[in-house]
């Protein structure tokens, strides 16, 4: 019994470190912005995307080199993306009347675009390549799609922003001593990343559970921790550029892991390789995606949102984008008898 409770307070200390230091990072990410001429839509989907998503990337490293079970990089980093859409839910019931008087970026259109692009080359690579058995080794052709892709995104994305859209912030830090402060943070969360990921383990361990059931119990809400909390910090700034490109440039950044992991793979096979679990992550995403674009158009052109008519769209968009998870959730512990090979073996 001192082991079990040990193993679980272990694991609470270091999600309450992970919820910390992503609190401290997106704090910092806020500072940026309004101290300098750096867009949201930069600090926000790629710098704090990126750092976020660093739980996804160790797992994934540990899944293909150390364990040599790359069938679940696909699942965690599809998982985590339809997850991290769940969180438009987020600015979209909780802080409706701050999003309706702010202001977003169109870079996010373009951001959704390149996840989409994203996506339908998970999916030929998956049904298509791997199939058809076209590949360089173990290694798919398409992993270089998308980094071109992300490369791209990159290029699209805003540098920086007009001074006078930022809010005034007091602040005794210098715009140095910021970055330096979010340096360090950054690489607690790496730490506590590497540290969750062998933790689980020993609580599968002790607790005798199934290694996927005790993956997705601890690994996948600690993973998930980082972009949720910092979500919240940025609404509640009302930073929603921000907190709109971490969780876009969070999803895009997952997929380059994909391609990472794939290089990684030789000693697992192929990468993708669809089952029934990865093909209902994928139409969920794909629900997803088609009510959070008319929600982010609204957000970038509509000139007056605070009205019951917007509120209600936003709130049944997170609805469906939450609605599209749990389903996904409840179908993929059914076999739907579902053939995953439509353009022959």
């Amino acid at each position: 019994m001192y082991a079990e409770i040990m193993s679980i307070l272990t694991y609470l200390i270091i999600a309450a470190v992970v919820v910390f230091a992503s609190i401290k990072l997106s704090d910092y990410v806020d500072l940026l912005d309004k101290k300098t001429n750096l867009s949201g839509a930069l600090l926000g989907g790629i710098l704090l995307a990126a750092v976020t998503s660093l739980p996804e990337l160790f797992t994934s490293i540990s899944s293909t080199l150390f364990i040599n079970k790359n069938s679940f990089v696909l699942g965690n980093i599809l998982g985590s993306n339809i997850f991290n859409m769940c969180l438009f839910f987020i600015p979209y019931a909780f802080f409706f009347g701050k999003l309706a008087t702010s202001k977003v970026n169109k870079s996010h259109l373009l951001s959704l675009l390149f996840m989409g692009l994203m996506y339908v080359t998970v999916v030929v690579a998956g049904f298509v390549f791997n199939f058809n058995h076209i590949l360089w080794g173990w290694f798919n052709p398409l992993s270089i799609l998308i980094v071109a892709i992300y490369a791209l995104a990159i290029l699209k994305t805003p540098k920086t922003e007009e001074s006078e859209d930022k809010d005034e912030v007091e602040s005794k830090l210098s715009v140095k001593k910021i970055a330096v402060l979010f340096a360090l943070f950054a690489v607690l969360l790496i730490a506590m990343s590497i540290g969750i990921t062998y933790h689980t383990d020993w609580i599968v361990k002790t607790f005798g559970f199934g290694e996927t059931f005790g993956g997705a119990l601890f690994l996948g809400v600690a993973t998930s921790l980082p972009e949720l909390t910092s979500t919240i910090n940025l609404c509640k700034k009302k930073n929603f550029n921000a907190a709109y490109g971490n969780i876009l440039g969070s999803c895009v950044f997952n997929f380059i892991i994909l391609s990472f992991s794939d290089i990684l793979s030789f000693n697992c096979g192929p990468l993708y390789v669809m089952d029934q679990s990865s093909f209902l992550l994928i139409i969920a995403a794909a629900i997803a995606l088609l009510v959070l674009v008319p929600t982010i158009l609204m957000s970038i052109f509509a000139k007056t949102k605070k009205t019951a008519l917007f509120r209600i769209i936003y709130l049944g968009a997170g609805l469906v984008v939450v609605g599209s998870y749990i389903a996904f959730l409840i179908l993929s512990n059914i076999n739907l008898g579902l053939s995953f090979a439509p353009f022959g073996g």
